[in-house]
């Protein structure tokens, strides 16, 4: 879901070339040695910080009002991060770091910008920092309660809403290579041409005319086809003989099946070709009529049911385990308004099935 921006790896790199030159003005400079190391650390992040919004000033020369941003945002990080002994730092600090992140969920949620891995770890760096500003030092008696107060309530908090505005909005806005929520697509020409058009005509029926003697599901088992967890609408049969073989698009042998949960028994609405290997895309002689795609960071509980997919943050729901597939292509035989070979099969397609 999330991927590096082309112009933003620059401020990755800024702030990696940045960490030795703060961790050694830190050493440098005598009023750091009685300071103590989480002031430090909050220092030397935030000077990262800095650097990574200082980087993305060149990338961003022709949008005026987001590169002046950041030289403001990036400027104040810096300034801030060696101005540690000064009275008002903590204030100071807790109040940029705050506008910097409300003001990044309000850029993305205005569509702004998009978030990426480089926009991700900038945010997960500025939650840190603002919790090592938070923990009260040594010798501090004068407001350590509300504090830690703030620190145990007010970070998780920011932190919960940070994350879930990034995740919402990645999910309600997907790019074009991640049309479907997990399902990153394969990279094809725009528009199908005539022969595209007609080879993917061919794949269509002659997958229809191979899974025919499918629609009664006791032949299905009988040819080695299991059902997954039929706790959905629709569930796919595999066929674990046909997978290790690594048949590639072959209308006899498609690696599944897919079925609607009906009552009245499943009902064939499709099958399924699948690759051995993650990131081994499949050969589309459709072009972009016959893409496949591929789930990833999709989160599953033990007991075989999907929960959600992964956060921003590379974790999944308690109790639930990351899991990506190797790429696949549907080939459905029943009406679907998304097309034949759509990543998904509509849910009110398969709820008319299951009322006829």
């Amino acid at each position: 879901m999330f991927d590096i921006a082309p112009d933003h790896a620059i401020g990755l790199y800024a702030g990696l070339l940045t960490l030795p030159f703060a961790l050694l003005a830190l050493r440098l400079r005598s009023a750091a040695r009685g300071v103590p190391g989480t002031v430090l650390g909050a220092s030397v992040l935030m000077a990262i910080a800095g650097a990574i919004h200082l980087g993305l000033v060149w990338t961003h020369r022709g949008e005026t009002i987001t590169a002046l941003l950041f030289v403001m945002n990036g400027a104040s990080y810096v300034v801030l991060s060696q101005l540690y002994t000064w009275r008002w730092w903590r204030p100071a600090s807790v109040a940029l770091i705050t506008a910097t992140l409300t003001g990044y969920l309000g850029y993305i949620v205005l569509n702004f910008d998009t978030p990426d891995q480089v926009a991700i770890a900038t945010k997960l760096l500025e939650l840190t920092t603002l919790g090592l500003v938070l923990v009260p030092v040594r010798g501090e008696t004068l407001r350590r309660r509300s504090r830690w107060s703030v620190l145990s309530v007010a970070l998780p908090l920011m932190t919960m809403v940070t994350v879930s505005v990034v995740w919402i909005d990645d999910l309600a806005r997907p790019d074009a290579q991640h049309a479907h929520a997990g399902a990153v697509l394969q990279a094809t020409n725009d528009t199908a041409s005539p022969e595209q058009v007609g080879a993917a005509q061919k794949l269509y029926d002659e997958t229809v005319a191979a899974i025919a003697p499918y629609r009664d599901w006791h032949a299905a088992w009988a040819a080695g086809y299991r059902p997954g967890p039929q706790n959905t609408p629709s569930t796919h049969w595999m066929n674990q003989r046909y997978v290790d073989a690594g048949y590639v698009m072959d209308p006899r042998r498609p690696q599944g099946l897919v079925y609607a949960n009906t009552k009245h028994g499943p009902v064939l609405i499709g099958a399924m070709f699948q690759m051995q290997h993650i990131g081994q895309f499949g050969p589309d002689p459709g072009g972009p009529l016959t893409a496949w795609h591929q789930h990833q960071n999709i989160c599953f509980t033990p007991f075989g049911v999907e929960f959600s997919l992964m956060t921003p943050t590379a974790t999944c729901p308690l109790g639930s385990i990351d899991i990506s597939v190797p790429p696949m292509l549907h080939v459905w035989i029943v009406d679907n308004p998304g097309g034949p070979f759509a990543v998904d099969i509509d849910s009110k397609v398969v709820k008319q099935i299951d009322q006829g």
